[in-house]
């Protein structure tokens, strides 16, 4: 039944969810667009820890985890997100809602699984204007840069395994920006529709070790190299007469050649360290330094942003009363919080554009005590930006929910 669920969820998901926007963020327009996703709702309820991994769950961070996996995990998770802004010409607020990752890993062995999915992880999806002194502006933008990967995780020996993960990336981003003069007959709209294609690795060693007392160490190192993208642009001028509904009415539309420029994507190594007692609780600390190659900025870029390297600092955690308890539901309920500061790289007006996230979540047993199965609920506040320099501050709020099925496969039966 499990499987037959989760091949129905799987295919709706790949008939269209990719296409939503997953941001609302002006800032998305600069570079590749925003980078959203922070790994599956477990990890994510924890700031985005990716150096924990255990045997029911699959952490999409960190390939060597999987070969911890003992049962083959279906997951899928789902997130709503509401921004309120501030700037110096007043507030808004606007939110996003979509599918985050749909993922299947599978274990082959006692020490190796694999696992495969899809997710969309960096996304553009603003839109900003208005009329001030006679002139209208319209900014507009949508899209985002999907992942398709393959995972493989193997334990070389007792405590050290490693994994690898090849991606193909693949994505559209379409980006508008309108203007028209009070006075002036026609207005002038520039649309850049760009498809973005590549490949990429991601690699990692984990260490895992019970120490004498009974407690757990955890140490992990995940490593991504730079990578090229393809981006192939059209670009399209077109004049507009603006209706007083605030319409664009399309006068007439001249279609450029297709352009093609070689992006990268830049190398990202993380590094970890966890401490806890098994099936009880566990503490990680994470920092994660990103080069700054994704400021191969495309030909639309504007002049007053730049980037650098980016670093994140994380934090995070999960309590479990009594994981085996019969007798009360909310004592096998995972309990998980986390805090995250990030350094985004992204610089605008000469001010950096940085994050900060506060998270807590809740992982609810589905079916009778020592099932697997279940249900994981995430929140997080967070502020991104200031309003230095005419810029925006966002204070946002995410609510995320993910399901995680386990079932057994490639196992002999005992009895027909």
């Amino acid at each position: 039944m499990i499987r037959s669920i989760l091949t129905v969820i799987f295919l709706l998901a790949l008939t269209g969810s990719w296409a939503q926007s997953r941001t609302s963020s002006p800032y998305s327009f600069f570079g590749l667009g925003q980078q959203t996703f922070r790994g599956t709702i477990e990890n994510r309820s924890m700031a985005g820890i990716r150096s924990y991994s255990d045997s029911i769950h699959m952490n999409l961070q960190n390939p060597a985890s999987y070969s911890k996996l003992r049962l083959t995990t279906y997951a899928i998770g789902l997130e709503h997100t509401e921004t309120f802004a501030r700037a110096d010409e007043g507030d808004d607020q606007y939110d996003a809602t979509s599918i985050e990752y749909i993922s299947i890993g599978i274990p082959v062995s006692s020490k190796t699984a694999f696992g495969f999915g899809l997710v969309p992880f960096q996304s553009v999806g603003y839109r900003i204007g208005g009329i001030e002194d006679g002139v209208y502006t319209n900014f507009t933008g949508e899209g985002s840069l999907n992942r398709a990967y393959f995972s493989l995780g193997h334990e070389l020996f007792k405590g050290l395994s490693i994994g690898g993960e090849f991606r193909y990336n693949f994505g559209e981003e379409i980006n508008s920006s309108s203007i028209f003069i009070n006075g002036v007959e026609l207005g002038t709209n520039e649309e850049n529709e760009t498809d973005l294609s590549g490949i990429s690795f991601n690699l990692a060693l984990n260490y895992d070790t019970i120490l004498a007392d009974g407690h757990s160490f955890n140490a992990s190192v995940v490593y991504q190299p730079e990578s090229d993208i393809t981006a192939r642009n059209v670009r399209r001028l077109s004049t507009f007469v603006l209706t007083t509904d605030l319409n664009e009415s399309i006068n007439r539309t001249r279609v450029g050649d297709e352009t093609r420029q070689e992006l990268q994507l830049p190398s990202e190594v993380t590094v970890g360290v966890g401490y806890g007692l098994p099936r009880k609780w566990n503490l990680a600390a994470e920092y994660s330094l990103r080069g700054s190659s994704s400021s191969a900025a495309r030909s639309f870029a504007p002049d007053n942003s730049s980037f650098t390297d980016a670093s994140s600092y994380r934090v995070g955690g999960y309590y479990i009363p009594n994981y085996n308890s019969i007798s009360s539901y909310w004592d096998r309920v995972v309990y998980r919080a986390g805090v995250r500061y990030e350094e985004n790289g992204l610089i605008i007006n000469n001010e950096e554009i940085n994050e900060f996230g506060i998270s807590f979540g809740l992982g609810l047993p589905i079916g009778r005590a020592g099932a697997f199965s279940n249900a994981n609920i995430g929140f997080e506040y967070g502020q991104r930006g200031t309003q230095n320099a005419g810029l925006i501050k966002e204070d946002f709020f995410s609510l995320s929910i993910g399901l995680s099925f386990n079932d057994r496969w490639f196992q002999k039966r005992r009895y027909n």
